[in-house]
This record gives C-alpha cells, sequence and structure tokens, in this order.
C-alpha cells in the first residue's frame, strides 16, 4: 500500500515538475523567437532603407544626366516625361523617413532637403533650356554650388548608408544569437520530449509486465477456480449416486413391503420409513438444484410443449397425496391461452410441484386452486400466470419479505413440524427469475396464501401437431396398454428393460442405436421413448434432436445414463428429452415416470418373492431378484449373458488400451458398466469405470484400473457360473 502510495506521489510530482518545464521552455522560446522575428523585421528595413538611397541616388543621376545631354544636343526629347522619376524620388524619400529609426532623422531630414534644392535645380535647367539661350542654361549648369549640392548628396547617402550597415550588421549578430537561442532550447525541449517519451515508455512496459503478471495470476486463479468447481461437480455427482441409489433402493423395498399384508405397527413404521425418505430425497434434491444454480449450470431451454399436458401430469403427481388428506386439487385454465407453447417445461414442472408441493404440505382442509390466465404481448407472445392459492396456515404478514430467502421458512417451529430446507420457494423464485418471469406472494396468518408466478412464452406455430400422440384418450382408457421404445444398445440393459416392462404390462419394442429408433417412430406410435445416452451410429442427443426437429414429435423422451453427473440432467433436457433416469433403473422410477407422462398408474404384476441370502464375495443378487420377482429363467437369461459378454468386454477394453485408441475405449467401458451393473457390480467398478469413461488418465493409472477391473470381473464370472449351475439344477 505505501509503495503505491509513493508511486503515485512520484508519478504525479513529475507530471507537474514537466508542466511547469514545459510552460518555462516554452515562454523562452517564444521571447526569442519573437526577438528572432524582430530582427528579421530590422533586417528587412533596412535592407529597403538601402535600396531606396541607391534607387533615389540613381534617380537624381539620371535626371540629370539627360538634362546635360539635352543641354548640349540641344534635343528637347530628353527631358520629357521626368514625373515617374520624381514620384519615384518622393516614394524613395518616404521610404527614408519611415525607416529612419535604425539611422539618423536629422541625416534623412537633411538629405530630403538637399534632394528637394536638387530638383529644383533642376527644374531652372529646364526652364532656361526653353526660355533662355543654350549660353546661359550652360552657364547655370556649371555652377560650382550646383556641383557642390550633388557631392552633399552623394556624401550624405553614403554616411547614411555606412550607418544603416553598421546596424544591419548588429541586427544580423543579434538574428543569429536569438537563432542559436532558439536552437539550443528547441534541443533542449527536444530533449526533454525524448526523456518524458522514454520514462512513460518505462512505466508504460512495467505496468504491462504487472498486467500480464496479474493477468497470469488470474488465469492461474481461474484455473483452480475451474479446478474446484469441477471438483464440486463430481462430488456433487458422487454424492447423488452415492445417496440417490440407496435411497431409491428404500423407496422401492419399502413400496414393495407396503403390498404386503403387514400388522399395524408393522405398517406405521414402513409408512414412516417411506415418508422419511421421500423427505431425505426431496432435501438432496434441493441441495443439488441450489447449487447447480450457483454454478450457472441451469439452461432454459426453448422447445414446444403442451400445457394442458403438463398441467394434468402435475396435478396427477399429487392426486394420491391429495387424497390421505382429504384435500381438493382443482385447476383452471383459460381459454385464452394456446395449448402448445415454446419455453423449458421441464422447470416449469419444477416450479409448480415446487407451488403445488408447499400448498399441500401446509393444508389440513380445505382446497388447493391452481389458476392460470394469460395476457397477450403481442402476436407471438404470451404471459401466462399461475396463480396456486390455498387455505392453510397462512404466513404472517411481515414475514414475507424474507420467505424467498435460502433456508428460510416462516416459523422455526415449521421446520420442526412438517419438515424441508427452506430452499423450495428460493429456488422457484430463481428459475422463474432465469425464465424473466415475475414472482409474488400474499398471505395471512391462518387464512391461506396465494403465489403467482408470471412468465412469458412464446406461441407455438404448430398448434395442432397430428404426430404428437393423443394422450388424453389413452389417460381416460385405463384397459388399453401403455406402449414403449427402448433404444439401447448393450443386449443385458436389453433384456432387464423388456423383464421390467412386461412386469408392469408394458408393451415395449427395442432399437438397438438412435438410428434406428428414428426409423421406427417415423411408422409407429409410441407413449413413451426410454433413451439410452452413448450408443454406435447415431447417440441419444443427437436421436432426440432428429425425433423433435425433424419428425416434429412430442412424445415423452426419457433418459437413461450410468452416471448422474452435475449437469447431466440439463445436458439431456436441452437436447429435448423430458427426464433422466440413472442406471440401473428402478421398478419404482419406471411407476413415477408412467405416472408423471402419462398420467397411468402402473403396477407389478408378479408378487414378490422373499429371495435367498447370498454366499457370494463379489456379485450381488439383489438387483437381478428385484427385476426376475423370482423368475429363474429371467435370472439364468440374465446370468449366462453376463458369461457370454463380459470376457469379450474385458478382451475389447485391454485392446483397445493397447492399440491407444481412447474413443473406443471409452465406449467399451461404458458399455461396461451396464453389463456389470446387472450382477450388482456397480458399487464395486463404478470409480474405475467412471475414470476410464470420463477422465483422460495417463496410460499407467489407466493400466492399473482395467488390472483391477479385470480382476473383480473375473472373480465375479467365477461366482456367476455357481449361480448359474445353481439355478440351472
Amino acid at each position: 500500500m505505501k509503495t503505491r502510495a509513493r508511486l503515485y506521489f512520484y508519478s504525479i510530482a513529475g507530471f507537474v515538475t514537466g508542466i511547469f518545464a514545459l510552460i518555462g521552455i516554452q515562454y523562452t522560446t517564444n521571447v526569442n523567437v519573437e526577438n528572432l522575428i524582430n530582427g528579421n523585421e530590422e533586417l528587412v528595413k533596412q535592407y529597403k532603407m538601402s535600396s531606396s538611397l541607391a534607387e533615389l541616388e540613381s534617380d537624381l543621376l539620371f535626371i540629370e544626366n539627360r538634362i546635360k545631354l539635352a543641354v548640349i544636343t540641344g534635343d528637347s526629347t530628353l527631358i520629357t516625361r521626368f514625373g515617374p522619376r520624381i514620384a519615384e524620388i518622393r516614394k524613395d524619400e518616404n521610404l527614408l523617413e519611415k525607416y529612419s529609426d535604425t539611422v539618423n532623422l536629422a541625416d534623412v531630414r537633411r538629405l530630403n532637403r538637399l534632394v528637394n534644392q536638387r530638383i529644383v535645380f533642376n527644374n531652372r535647367l529646364i526652364n532656361s533650356f526653353y526660355h533662355a539661350d543654350r549660353a546661359t542654361t550652360q552657364r547655370l549648369m556649371a555652377d560650382v554650388s550646383a556641383g557642390k549640392l550633388g557631392d552633399s548628396i552623394s556624401a550624405l547617402v553614403e554616411k547614411i548608408d555606412t550607418s544603416g550597415k553598421v546596424v544591419l550588421a548588429q541586427k544580423i549578430r543579434s538574428v543569429d544569437s536569438n537563432g542559436q537561442k532558439v536552437q539550443r532550447w528547441n534541443q533542449f525541449l527536444a530533449g526533454l520530449v525524448i526523456l518524458l517519451m522514454a520514462g512513460i515508455f518505462v512505466l508504460i512496459i512495467n505496468r504491462m509486465k504487472k498486467q500480464t503478471s496479474l493477468i497470469d495470476k488470474l488465469n492461474e486463479s481461474e484455473k483452480r477456480l475451474k479446478a474446484a468447481a469441477l471438483v464440486k461437480e463430481n462430488f456433487l455427482a458422487n454424492m447423488s449416486h452415492e445417496i440417490r441409489t440407496p435411497l431409491n433402493a428404500i423407496l422401492g423395498y419399502t413400496q414393495l413391503l407396503q403390498k404386503k399384508q403387514l400388522d399395524a405397527d408393522t405398517g406405521f413404521q414402513i409408512k414412516t420409513i417411506r415418508q422419511s425418505g421421500e423427505t431425505l430425497l426431496s432435501v438432496v434434491n434441493d441441495i443439488l438444484d441450489l447449487s447447480k444454480i450457483e454454478s450457472g449450470m441451469i439452461r432454459i431451454e426453448d422447445a414446444p410443449f403442451s400445457l394442458s399436458e403438463l398441467v394434468h401430469s402435475i396435478t396427477a403427481m399429487f392426486d394420491q397425496k391429495v387424497e390421505e388428506k382429504g384435500l381438493l386439487l382443482t385447476t383452471t385454465l383459460a381459454a385464452n391461452i394456446p395449448d402448445i407453447l415454446d419455453g423449458d417445461a421441464a422447470r416449469l414442472t419444477q416450479i409448480l410441484v415446487n407451488l403445488i408441493g408447499n400448498a399441500v404440505k401446509f393444508t389440513d382442509t380445505g382446497e388447493i386452486v391452481l389458476g392460470i390466465t394469460g395476457q397477450q404481448l403481442d402476436t407471438n407472445h404470451i404471459k401466462v400466470s399461475f396463480q396456486v392459492t390455498d387455505t392453510g396456515i397462512g404466513i404472517d404478514e411481515e414475514k414475507l419479505e424474507t420467505i424467498f430467502e435460502r433456508f428460510r421458512q416462516a416459523e422455526d417451529s415449521t421446520t420442526r413440524k412438517f419438515g424441508g430446507t427452506g430452499l423450495g420457494l428460493s429456488i422457484a423464485r430463481d428459475l422463474v427469475h432465469l425464465q424473466h418471469g415475475s414472482i409474488a406472494i400474499k398471505s395471512k396468518y391462518d387464512a391461506g396464501t396465494t403465489v403467482t408466478v408470471s412468465i412469458p412464452y412464446r406461441i407455438s406455430e404448430n398448434q395442432n401437431d397430428p404426430a404428437r400422440p393423443d394422450t388424453a384418450g389413452e389417460v381416460s382408457d385405463f384397459k388399453s396398454r401403455l406402449r414403449v421404445l427402448i433404444v439401447e444398445d448393450n443386449v443385458i440393459n436389453q433384456g432387464l428393460m423388456s423383464r421390467l416392462m412386461n412386469e408392469l404390462e408394458v408393451e415395449s419394442k427395442l432399437a438397438g442405436n438412435g438410428k434406428e429408433a428414428v426409423e421406427i417412430l417415423q411408422h409407429e406410435n409410441f407413449d413413451l421413448v426410454f433413451m439410452d445416452i452413448q450408443m454406435p451410429e447415431m447417440d441419444g442427443y443427437q436421436a432426440t434432436r432428429e425425433i423433435r426437429n425433424t419428425l416434429k414429435l412430442n412424445v415423452p423422451i426419457i433418459a437413461m445414463t450410468a452416471h448422474a453427473m452435475a449437469g447431466q440432467r440439463e445436458k439431456c433436457i436441452s437436447s429435448g428429452m423430458n427426464e433422466h433416469l440413472a442406471k440401473p433403473v428402478m421398478e419404482s422410477d419406471l411407476q413415477n415416470v408412467f405416472e408423471t407422462f402419462t398420467g397411468r398408474k402402473v403396477s407389478l404384476k408378479t408378487q414378490v418373492l422373499e429371495a435367498e441370502p447370498d454366499d457370494y464375495k463379489v456379485i450381488d443378487l439383489k438387483y437381478v431378484r428385484e427385476i426376475s420377482h423370482g423368475d429363474q429363467d429371467y435370472e439364468r437369461m440374465a446370468a449366462g449373458q453376463f458369461l457370454d459378454l463380459v470376457p469379450d468386454e474385458l478382451a475389447s477394453l485391454q485392446k483397445a488400451f493397447d492399440e491407444q485408441n481412447t474413443v473406443l475405449l471409452k465406449r467399451i467401458a461404458h458399455n461396461l458398466k451396464s453389463t456389470v451393473s446387472v450382477m450388482g457390480l456397480d458399487p464395486v467398478l463404478r470409480k474405475d469405470l467412471d475414470t476410464l469413461v470420463y477422465e483422460d488418465a495417463d496410460r499407467e493409472r489407466q493400466q492399473e484400473m482395467i488390472n483391477r477391473v479385470t480382476t473383480v470381473c473375473r472373480e465375479a464370472l467365477e461366482e456367476t457360473q455357481a449361480f448359474f449351475d445353481h439355478i440351472q439344477d
């Protein structure tokens, strides 16, 4: 800080000193230049005076000679037209008197008198020439006084000219002196300017060096920040995967347990476990959403969606909770709102689910109303307002100003009684603002709450898309089977998804990659599409864009990914997909997806049997048995596929590494993740396989991970073979 202040002081002092120096130099230079100009003017005057003296003497001599010649020859023509000459003499006299400041004025005036006398004498000669005889004229011309007059004029002219030359020499010396002074000061000024420019140049160079150093430090800091953000993303991704996976298992098994015949105490305990798991999952989702918003990972998409279908799917999500609490959930949709709008349906769903969820949570009796109105902005845009009104506990008016703050609820007792993180409204507000909308809340304690969200949308050009499936008819006809397209290149996952769909009594069709899926969708209709991401020929992102942009289909597309990476869901949504599921896919996840996007509740057709205890150290049969529901034919098929595929994939993985084919190595590792998950190896191999797929590790580290994967898989193959032989018998 002191160094910077000292630098500023020296800079200002140098600047002020330079300014005063320039002013002094400029003043001195101006004085010398003015003296130089004055000296030059005096030189010009002296030159003109000398010239006038010479011309004056020349004109007088010319007139005298012409008169003498005329007297001698008697030729009168020689003495005509003397007027211009006399005028020139008068002019020279005036100039001499004008420039007399450089010579003696008395000499100039005496010269003028002598010249006038000479002119008078010449006029007498001319008159005598014309009116007297020649002898008289010659005597007059030979007058001694006339000769003395001419000599006096010549002597006086020489005197004046000599004194002028003396003054001229002095002026020349003065001009030379002033010129030299000006030159010296100019040289000094040039040197000073060069010195100042050099100083400024050095200062600029030093400043640029410091700035470059600061930029380098900033870039390094930015790299560290990005690295920290990447660590945070990876942590959140791993955390979300590590937490969601056991939570989904807890929720799935509690859901299965609730279907069994249980005594009252056990039923209550199972219900409590499920509610606690749902609460914990909600908290995890809120924290992850908040982290994504803070890191700028949330992207607002602009894709066509049906407002009526979206509202129907949202209200269907709350049917069970509303029914359990004895509430009434009603929806009103203004007729002036076009059905197909362009915007981010996923974010709107998240906002409304949050608001309606709060209304259901804090309302014990009465009703909840979702009112939707529209305000036309122009021919292509409309502002849609969503008003959620409940008859719940309400909020004190003084608490409304802080209700949108993070981790803030109206009362501390609210958290203890109803749970939650206090992030829901904050996340909803941020999502609304990201869509250039507004959110407002009105409430009164013990009298209910009204939250109004207004978001502008573009009106879609196609309001009657014939390619969009008639979901309304399907919702009303509960006897018709749902039909889905499964886009998956992994054989084991194909069998797994087909098995799950069969258990849920849903008709399914398989496509081996995105290209096949696009071709199938050109000719067939489906209620849902389950889309894998990494596939040969055409991946899930490109296939989704083809379905949306080329085929113009609005069929719901659900992404299936093998890793819950931070931003993975957003990337899927941005490409046109509707939702995202992490592998391995659970039955409960599928049931939620069907209920959300079709309005249909699907359930298992097979009762869950108690699984035999496992004595295996590597493989975990819980997942395959949850899917099989005791069907040993499916278990044999899954184990057989595992035994057939894993050795080939391990060999291909090592070959890709040996050939340094990074792209192929990542693809095989990704495919292997799906293959090993069916036998419960995902927790054991996830870290190594994720690193091979998503990171660019050095070759030594890659070989170490491949060796670990190979070792685990070989042990798993032995145990799977034992399991296969056991169920084969």
